[in-house]
């Protein structure tokens, strides 16, 4: 007997309710309809009239839970454009504040994946945690990101505050570091998971995956460590890496990644750069064209830019590619309808980055 099954899985960057299309067979999964909905582009009308500090406001806004990411995507390609670097220490600061997002987005999809599994409590610790993260963040950038981050820097000097605020980060890397040490070989969890919706590593490199859904499948890149950027090239993150490419593997990775991230800000108050955090960018602009990619917490994010010589002229970008009709129908098809959700919501899918618009 077949019949059909519409499901919308409650992925935290879902903003719109996605519907996938299930054919099923008994108990099994047989095919999948999914179209993307991505909603509407991203309007930028006042582009002619927009300052730096515009461009990047909305380039923060444009995914909820990535802003920093693509805040500092477009400030490294304008920096670029102009061949001006941003201070040592503002590059510190800048890579807490990536840090920071990606283990609070990271930290949100596990919660989210204990609750598809009713695994209450650890549902409420990962959501708590994540909340601690964001506030840490908020600390940080001031609470308003595209008012804290500046082509060439960023638009506040560091004090005391700044660094006591990242100090606060010790000891939320202490209960995760418990918490997955508990958590990742648990043995209900290794039931619900492993062998479950496989994402192998050829089928990852066929479709081009990249961030941790490539990892979590033993792909191994990673532009922090294959092409730093920022203060990369000095505070390197290791490697979260499994081959098993199915939920367990994706969510051991969203797990070792969050700690690594929460390392990486440890060693960033540890290792304190001291100096200013903005320079003066070159006036006027150079009739000319540049791009810069960043580690999303969903993967590589690429900006480009370009400049008639008075102004920002052309503004575009680049996201990982996020789960779309084949790749749903190669984690879906043949696998138990209980695990529908919890499969979609493993790949971390997220429908804004879906979106490539033209700035």
């Amino acid at each position: 007997m077949t019949y059909t099954l519409t499901l919308k899985p409650e992925a935290p960057a879902f903003l719109r309710p996605q519907r996938f299309v299930l054919k099923v067979e008994g108990e099994r999964i047989a095919d999948v309809e999914y179209r993307p909905d991505p909603g509407e582009e991203v309007p930028f009308t006042r582009r002619e009239r927009m300052r730096f500090g515009e461009i990047v406001e909305t380039s923060t806004r444009i995914c909820p839970d990535s802003g920093i990411a693509h805040g500092l995507a477009l400030c490294y390609a304008i920096e670029a454009l102009v061949e001006t670097p941003a201070p040592p220490c503002a590059e510190r600061l800048r890579l807490a504040a990536a840090e920071l997002e990606r283990a609070a987005s990271h930290l949100t999809t596990l919660a989210a994946l204990f609750r598809i599994l009713s695994l209450m409590p650890l549902a409420r610790t990962c959501a708590d945690e994540a909340t601690a993260i964001r506030a840490a963040l908020a600390g940080l950038t001031g609470g308003d990101v595209a008012a804290w981050l500046r082509p060439g820097g960023l638009a506040r000097e560091a004090d005391a505050a700044t660094w006591t605020v990242l100090a606060e980060v010790e000891p939320i890397l202490t209960r995760l570091f418990s918490l997955a040490e508990r958590t990742i070989a648990r043995r209900m969890l290794l039931a619900r998971t492993v062998e479950i919706g496989v994402i192998s590593a050829t089928a990852a490199m066929q479709y081009g995956l990249a961030g941790p859904l490539a990892r979590a499948a033993g792909l191994s890149a990673d532009l922090r460590r294959d092409a730093p950027y920022g203060a990369y090239a000095e505070l390197t993150p290791e490697l979260a890496l499994q081959e098993g490419g199915d939920v367990h593997a994706r969510m051991a990775v969203l797990f070792l990644e969050t700690l690594e991230s929460l390392r990486l800000v440890q060693r960033v108050v540890q290792e304190r750069q001291e100096g200013p955090t903005r320079v003066r960018l070159p006036e006027p602009l150079p009739a000319a064209a540049a791009s810069a990619a960043v580690e999303a917490p969903r993967g590589p994010l690429r900006y480009h830019v370009a400049s008639d010589g008075r102004q920002i002229s052309e503004v575009r970008f680049q996201n990982a590619p996020q789960l779309d009709r084949l790749l749903a129908r190669t984690v879906l098809v043949n696998a138990a309808l209980d695990d529908a959700a919890l499969i979609v919501v493993s790949t971390d899918p997220c429908d804004t980055c879906l979106v490539q618009p033209q700035i």
